[in-house]
């Protein structure tokens, strides 16, 4: 942890920015409800924080899980998340059809 701070302590906010758009390939951002995909496994989560690993060249994504019963990753690279469009809930916009 404290190499990670005192290398982004060189880096400027724009400096910041420019690698979280860079290592972040499907433009996902905190609060974007996602389709993860890691191997023959997907579940839908929602983004709660977005964290940038600048040794790995990585974003990694916190996750809330939708279905809490089932155990998955709450922490993932952002490179395994599809933004969502579908209801949050599976009757919340179509009465349950």
């Amino acid at each position: 942890m404290i190499g990670i701070v005192n290398t982004m302590g060189n880096l400027s906010n724009r400096d910041i920015e420019r690698l979280y758009d860079k290592y972040n390939p499907n433009n996902v951002h905190t609060g974007d409800r996602v389709l993860v995909k890691l191997g023959t496994v997907s579940y839908s989560a929602r983004i709660v924080g977005l964290d940038l690993d600048v040794k790995n060249k990585k974003v990694f994504a916190n996750l809330k899980l939708l279905d809490q019963t089932v155990r998955n990753p709450i922490r993932v690279d952002v490179a395994d998340c599809v933004v969502s469009v579908g209801p949050l809930y599976p009757s919340h916009h179509n009465n349950g059809a």
